[in-house]
């Protein structure tokens, strides 16, 4: 399958992933600029400054998996399954330590938008599961120079 034949969910799902890998990198320029406080308290201070690594890899594996998304070839399927997994389980640390710590509670603007961020990295990681799965067949092997 070319480029042109593709499936318009995987280039929306392409986008999505470009969208969010650029947005945590963004993230964490302010962050670490002093721009962007993301922290309340010195132990969550400490827990966020436990992400960057993490982070960069689920911003390596976006990046890359948009780019090859789009030229459907296997390496966009398996870098796409790859960034799901990382989009999932960095949103599962997030929601969890949110809950143990009673960080959506009360809810404001600021603890509303961090559980918006914290669903859509789980459910961005498990549409991109779900929609490679189902439009697998269209990866076929890789052609010379993709």
């Amino acid at each position: 399958m070319d480029e042109r034949e593709r499936p318009f969910v995987i280039t929306l799902i392409s986008g999505l992933l470009a969208f969010t890998g650029l947005g945590a990198a963004l993230f964490w320029i302010l962050f670490f600029s002093g721009k962007m406080e993301a922290t309340e308290t010195e132990q969550d201070d400490a827990f966020e400054k436990a992400f960057p690594l993490a982070d960069s890899w689920m911003i390596a594996c976006s990046l890359t998996a948009a780019r090859n998304l789009l030229k459907m070839n296997r390496k966009g399927f398996f870098t796409g399954a790859v960034a799901a997994g990382a989009l999932i389980f960095l949103g599962c640390l997030d929601i969890l330590y949110s809950l143990e710590n009673k960080k959506y509670w009360p809810l404001n603007s600021d603890r509303a938008q961090m559980l918006v961020i914290h669903l859509w990295t789980v459910t961005l990681g498990t549409a991109t599961i779900a929609i490679l799965w189902k439009n697998r067949d269209a990866f076929g092997g890789d052609r010379p120079g993709q």
